[in-house]
């Protein structure tokens, strides 16, 4: 996928270089009374495009990102290990040192899910002192790195809330 947009972009900026910085674009299929389909072009400048964020402002979206990118990178690490030391509980009656055991891999995944609610708090900052500004962005890209960390969140969280739950009723 990434390739064939790799490409995709260097046939793009090879047309813009050859065609003196104009180019056409297809927008969309329009249907015409005769039920032809025919496409829709409109030529676009260089100043027609504009970068989806500063650099500032990337660079502090993409640590925010990178923070639940890393929380969820080490949840998938340890969550079955986590589920099994649980699961060893539940069925061994909770030994005492099982459940101690457990308990302390639960305890990574709070932490975890420390990590991903404070990442998910200064993104939702961000975002809205993004919006709030003059600045110019795209807003599919931003809406989609709130989504990333609203999602980390959420299943951190709930399974953090889910193991800690089993734990205390053995």
């Amino acid at each position: 996928m990434n390739m064939k947009l790799l490409r995709l972009f260097a046939l793009l900026l090879l047309i813009f270089i050859v065609s003196g910085g104009a180019m056409s674009v297809a927008l969309a299929d329009d249907e015409a009374a005769d039920g032809v389909t025919r496409q829709k072009f409109v030529e676009l400048f260089p100043s027609d495009l504009k970068p989806a964020f500063t650099q500032n402002t990337v660079v502090k979206l993409n640590a925010i990102v990178r923070r639940s990118l890393d929380a969820i990178n080490e949840y998938d690490e340890i969550i079955k290990d986590v589920r099994v030391a649980v699961d060893k509980v539940v069925t061994e009656n909770a030994v005492p040192d099982l459940k101690e055991q457990a308990g302390q891999k639960v305890a990574q995944i709070t932490v975890l899910d420390q990590a991903s609610k404070s990442a998910l708090s200064d993104m939702m900052a961000a975002a809205t002192e993004l919006r709030n500004s003059d600045e110019v962005f795209n807003r599919a890209i931003l809406a989609g790195m709130v989504d990333f960390v609203e999602d980390v969140e959420r299943e951190i969280a709930a399974q953090q809330i889910k193991l800690t739950k089993i734990l205390s009723e053995v």
